[in-house]
C-alpha cells in the first residue's frame, strides 16, 4: 500500500475513534427503538388519533436528525474503508486482463485477435474446401448430363433408322415388292458426322465456368463419333442382313396370301393382320433392346459420377466437422440494428425463461419496467395497462 496515498497515522487515529463511535451509535438506535415503542405501546392500547399522529410525525422528524448524527459520526470510518477498498481495487485493476487498457489487457486482445485471425482461415479454408466439392460434384453431374444426352441423342437416330428399315419391310406388299425391297438392301449403315455435330444440349450450372464446361464438353464429346458409329453400323447392318435373309421367305409369304385372298378374301385379311402385328413384335423388340442397353448405359454414367465425386463429397464432410483452432472459444453475441429488436429478445427470452420464473424473480428483472408504467399510472394522464393479469392498488404515505 502506497503510503503516499492512505496515511497509516491516519488510519490509526481513526480507527482508534471505533469504539466510541459505535457506543454512541447503538446508544442512539437504543433510545430511538425504546421512544418508538413506547408510541407503538399506545397506539396498540388507546388506538390511532390526530394527538398520536402528530406525536409519531414529531418522532419521525428526531429519527430522521438522529441518523443523520449517526452518519456523521461513522463517515470517517467508513470513508477510509471505502479508500482501502478502492485502493485495493485500483492495483487490481492495474493488472485486469479483462480491462483493455492494461498490459495483461492488451496482451489478451493480442491473443484474441490471433485466434480470430485462426478462425477466420479455417473458415475461409471450410468454405473453400466445400465450394471445390461443390464444383467437383457439378463437374461429375454436367459429365453425366452430357453423357446421358448425347446417348438419348443418338438412340433417337438410331431409333429412327430401324423404324425406318423395318417400316420398308412391313411395307413389302405382292405388287411392289420387287421395286421396293431394294430399299433394304441398299439401306446405309453409316452414321451421318453431321447429325452428330448437330448435338448442342446444354445444362445450365452454377459453380462451373463457361471454360471449364467447354472442357469437359470437349472430353465427352472426344471419340463418342467414332463409337457410336461403329454401334450404328453394327446394329443397322445386323439389322439389314436379318431382314435381307427373310426377304425370300417373305415374298413366298406374300405370295400364298395373294394366292389366298383370290380363294377366301377374309382369310387372307386375318392371315395379313397376323404377319402385321408378328413384325410388329419383332421391331418393338428391337427398339426395346436399344432402350435396355441405354438405360445400362446410363446406370453406369451415373456410378462413374458418383466416382468421380466422392472424392470432393469427403472434402466437404472433412471440412464440415473440422474444429474451431483449440486456443479460440467461439460464441455468438447479439448486435441490436433497431430498438425494435428488444423485442424479439424480450420474446425469445419470455419463452425460454421468463414464463417460468416466480413472480418474485421477476419483480426483480423487471422493476424498472414496472417503475416506468407506475409514473404513468400516477402522471398527469394516468395510463394504466388493460389487462386480466394486472391490478392497480392505491399506497398511501403519510405526508
Amino acid at each position: 500500500m502506497e503510503t503516499s496515498l492512505i496515511k497509516i497515522e491516519e488510519v490509526s487515529s481513526i480507527m482508534s475513534s471505533f469504539p466510541e463511535i459505535v457506543s454512541k451509535n447503538s446508544n442512539s438506535v437504543q433510545k430511538c427503538n425504546e421512544a418508538g415503542q413506547a408510541l407503538l405501546d399506545t397506539i396498540e392500547g388507546e388506538g390511532m388519533n390526530e394527538a398520536l399522529d402528530e406525536k409519531v410525525s414529531e418522532y419521525l422528524k428526531k429519527v430522521s436528525v438522529t441518523v443523520n448524527n449517526m452518519d456523521e459520526r461513522r463517515k470517517p470510518l467508513t470513508q477510509i474503508f471505502d479508500r482501502i477498498r478502492s485502493h485495493f481495487t485500483s492495483q487490481e485493476k492495474m493488472i485486469d486482463p479483462k480491462d483493455s487498457t492494461t498490459i495483461p489487457g492488451m496482451l489478451t486482445v493480442k491473443r484474441n485477435e490471433y485466434a480470430t485471425y485462426k478462425y477466420e482461415q479455417e473458415q475461409k479454408r471450410r468454405k473453400e474446401a466445400e465450394r471445390q466439392a461443390a464444383v467437383e460434384k457439378e463437374k461429375a453431374t454436367y459429365r453425366q448430363d452430357l453423357e446421358n444426352g448425347l446417348l438419348s441423342y443418338f438412340n433417337q437416330y438410331l431409333t429412327l433408322k430401324l423404324s425406318e428399315i423395318q417400316g420398308i419391310f412391313t411395307g413389302l406388299t405382292y405388287e411392289n415388292f420387287s421395286r421396293e425391297s431394294i430399299g433394304i438392301t441398299v439401306f446405309s449403315a453409316d452414321y451421318p458426322k453431321a447429325h452428330f455435330d448437330k448435338f448442342v444440349t446444354e445444362h445450365a450450372t452454377f459453380y462451373l465456368t463457361a471454360d471449364a464446361k467447354k472442357e469437359i464438353r470437349q472430353s465427352v464429346l472426344q471419340g463418342k463419333y467414332e463409337f457410336y458409329a461403329s454401334q450404328f453400323k453394327a446394329t443397322i447392318s445386323q439389322t439389314r442382313q436379318d431382314l435381307i435373309d427373310r426377304l425370300p421367305s417373305k415374298r413366298k409369304e406374300l405370295a400364298e396370301q395373294e394366292l389366298l385372298k383370290q380363294q377366301n378374301a377374309e382369310a387372307a385379311a386375318q392371315a395379313e393382320e397376323a404377319r402385321k402385328k408378328r413384325e410388329a413384335e419383332e421391331s418393338a423388340k428391337r427398339l426395346a433392346e436399344i432402350k435396355r442397353n441405354e438405360e445400362e448405359a446410363k446406370q453406369r454414367n451415373a456410378q462413374e459420377a458418383q466416382k468421380d465425386a466422392i472424392g470432393g463429397l469427403f472434402g466437404a464432410a472433412a471440412a464440415t466437422i473440422a474444429a474451431p483452432p483449440t486456443n479460440a472459444k467461439v460464441k455468438e453475441k447479439i448486435v441490436v440494428l433497431h430498438p425494435n429488436g428488444y423485442l424479439d429478445i424480450f420474446q425469445m427470452w419470455w419463452i425460454n425463461e421468463g414464463q417460468s420464473m416466480t413472480l418474485e424473480d421477476l419483480e426483480k428483472v423487471m422493476k424498472k419496467m414496472v417503475t416506468c408504467c407506475e409514473k404513468l399510472a400516477n402522471g398527469k394522464d394516468q395510463e394504466h395497462i388493460q389487462s386480466q393479469y394486472v391490478r392497480y392498488e392505491n399506497e398511501v404515505k403519510a405526508k
